[in-house]
């Protein structure tokens, strides 16, 4: 076990941003801090994660789980439907639609 040192992806802040989102660091799980206990290195691979320069294939890695399960979106607070959009959008097509959890017609 090493000595703890302030996360070199965040910078120390535990968290990330994306656009407008603010996430949990990806890779300190919001700790701030790696090394020690909390090596992200020796921690369990999450399901269908392929390693560091590994390609992802669903046959070997199974499916990806839907991205409102990822740790960072769940913990976020933004809606499950439409992150924050306020928006969805129909697959294969481009037609917009208000989101019906954030416009209240949730279920």
């Amino acid at each position: 076990m090493s000595d703890e040192i302030e996360c070199p992806e965040c910078g120390g802040t535990g968290e990330q941003r994306l656009g407008p989102l603010q996430l949990m660091c990806l890779y300190c799980h919001g700790r701030k801090v790696v090394s020690g206990e909390h090596e992200p290195a020796d921690g369990p691979r999450p399901p269908g994660s392929p390693m560091d320069g590994e390609r992802y294939d669903p046959r070997t890695h199974g499916p990806l789980p839907p991205v409102w399960e990822h740790p960072a979106v769940k913990g976020s607070g933004l809606c499950t439907h439409c992150l924050g959009a306020g928006v969805v959008v129909a697959e294969g097509t481009y037609a917009e639609a208000p989101c019906p959890l954030c416009s209240g017609g949730g279920r």
